[in-house]
């Protein structure tokens, strides 16, 4: 049960990062065969969690707080402070964006202080209570609930594709040149947004490695499908001028028999619940490092904390631009997060490992 807990609580983290910004920043990034910064960032995501979930491998049981400080302060703390940082950023930007996601599909004439407050109570709510137990075992509820419409939506968005739009599937001579984009590097937050998770739970529940590469798997059609159905419905050049190209083609289904009159209230109120369940999971990893590593404190007065201090910031960015540019410069965060966190841990557990076979040959 633990591991399908893990591996539906991994595509839960990932699903509500993927329909917003995603589509966008790839098609952005190059001029034809989409197919290929997607996979390339898939690869990349394949090769950080297995570097990751190898390391963690060599200390059974064990939370990467507790993991980085028993080995060396200095390199610990040179991958909690940023990582604090990243999870913290993120947070706030997820936050941020999906209220202004929300007002702008249908809720425009409620404050977005309110959704704002909305969308840290409840994940706040979800934290202190559920704590990390709880929140997988909500992720097999989340599944139930909204992964049939989901898989709805992504079924009947194919309603008004052009084929031809698919064409050329191989890249040109600049077949690689999406590699100098930056919004390339800025569509990889979909991929490396909740991989730090996996990090905290050993303290928590037992799991296979094999489980989250399947729950991998499962999500990647829904990164190809974000991205290529806007392309093969509206054709590229028009699908880049839309800041939202998925929910765009999603408004614009039509089914005669279906009661609702927009089938895209299906898309996003799931996509909300998983958000909330994204930034649940985030607060809880923020919670992990300020009591193990920091002081520990009662979660009571953690969340509550946490919670204010992001509505303020998050008060403080005025429009869609600065969250689009705060996504920008948490970029290069983003990239030596992802990057220097499995490989360090990847570097103590193998020198921990040495240093148990050594000891043991010596006795």
């Amino acid at each position: 049960m633990s591991n399908l807990q893990v591996s539906t609580t991994y595509i839960l983290t990932h699903l509500g990062l993927i329909f917003f910004l995603y589509p966008s920043d790839v098609i952005d990034s190059t001029n034809e065969a989409q197919w290929l910064p997607v996979l390339t960032g898939f690869v990349f995501h394949l090769l950080i969690i297995f570097v990751y979930l190898k390391g963690l491998r060599y200390f059974q049981g064990e939370s990467i707080v507790n993991i980085l400080l028993r080995k060396n302060k200095i390199v610990a703390w040179a991958v909690l402070l940023p990582m604090l940082l990243y999870l913290s950023w993120i947070m706030i930007i997820a936050v941020r964006s999906f209220s202004e996601v929300i007002s702008i599909a249908f809720l425009s004439n409620t404050p977005i202080w309110i959704l704002i407050l909305l969308l840290l109570l409840v994940p706040g709510f979800m934290t202190l209570h559920g704590k990390i137990g709880g929140l997988l075992r909500l992720s097999i509820m989340f599944s139930c609930l909204f992964v049939i419409p989901i898989v709805f939506v992504l079924a009947t968005s194919f309603q008004n594709v052009d084929w031809h739009y698919l064409f050329p599937l191989w890249p040109g001579p600049r077949a690689l040149h999406f590699l100098t984009h930056p919004s390339f590097y800025k569509s990889l937050f979909a991929y490396s947004g909740g991989f730090l998770l996996l990090g905290f739970l050993p303290s928590y529940t037992v799991y296979k490695p094999k489980a989250v590469f399947w729950g991998s798997l499962v999500i990647l059609p829904s990164y190809l499908i974000a991205v290529y159905v806007p392309v093969l419905t509206l054709g590229e050049e028009s699908a880049r001028q839309l800041q939202f190209p998925y929910l765009f083609i999603v408004d614009t289904i039509s089914i005669n028999w279906l009661m609702f009159d927009r089938i895209n209230v299906f898309l996003l109120l799931s996509l909300v619940a998983f958000c909330m369940f994204f930034i649940a999971a985030t607060m809880f990893q923020i919670l992990e490092i300020v009591r193990l590593g920091i002081k520990d404190i009662s979660p009571n007065f953690l969340v509550p904390i946490l919670i204010t201090y992001s509505l303020i910031i998050c008060l403080f960015i005025p429009d869609w631009k600065t969250v689009d540019l705060l996504f920008q410069w948490n970029t290069p965060l983003r990239l030596y997060v992802a990057c220097v966190t499995p490989v360090v841990v990847l570097v103590i557990g193998w020198l921990h490992a040495r240093k148990l076979k050594r000891e043991l040959n010596s006795t």
